[in-house]
């Protein structure tokens, strides 16, 4: 069985499918946050009270929920990926397209390979997209953040057995 590496457009599907399902957990956080501050806590983010009282509650949630949408533009992404990297080896968008997650030994991502590779999938981005290319030249298939990290995106359904399984075959009482 050889190893089959993701490639670099399933690698931008998968990505663009975990975009989308973090766009729709960031606006759903951001409306939910919203009817609460609105229908239960009476709060308008649109006309806050001025006050400098330290101590009443309303104003200082006022002014802060603004910035909840910002910050969960920030934390969900990180949190997604690290999570489901570590957890599981994929996001559901790699899931998708088949794609798994692995360190150059084989073995799963830890915490501490997930975290670096997410710094490095920073760092990435910031070549403009040209850490990406490298897809097309490495022998597997590794983007700029994977080498820094050592880690592979390994294709899962490459090579699946040609052979049919007992669950294929008839069964004994059906035959005879």
């Amino acid at each position: 069985m050889t190893t089959r590496y993701g490639g670099l457009a399933s690698r931008l599907l998968a990505n663009v499918v975990d975009v989308v399902i973090l766009a729709f957990l960031v606006a759903g956080t951001q409306w939910i946050l919203d009817q609460l501050a609105r229908q239960v806590l009476l709060i308008d983010v649109a006309h806050c009270p001025q006050t400098d009282l330290w101590w009443r509650p309303r104003p200082q949630l006022c002014r802060l929920l603004p910035w909840t949408g910002p910050l969960a533009v920030i934390v969900y992404p990180v949190v997604y990926r690290l999570g489901f990297w570590t957890l599981t080896g994929w996001t559901p968008g790699m899931r998708l397209m088949g794609l798994r997650l692995v360190r150059t030994n084989g073995r799963r991502v830890g915490l501490a390979t997930a975290l670096l590779r997410m710094l490095a999938v920073t760092l990435t981005a910031l070549t403009l997209g040209v850490g990406y290319l490298l897809v097309l030249v490495s022998p597997r298939r590794q983007a700029l953040h994977d080498r820094i990290a050592g880690t592979v995106m390994l294709q899962s359904r490459a090579a699946r057995p040609t052979t049919p399984s007992a669950r294929d075959a008839p069964h004994p009482a059906a035959g005879a």
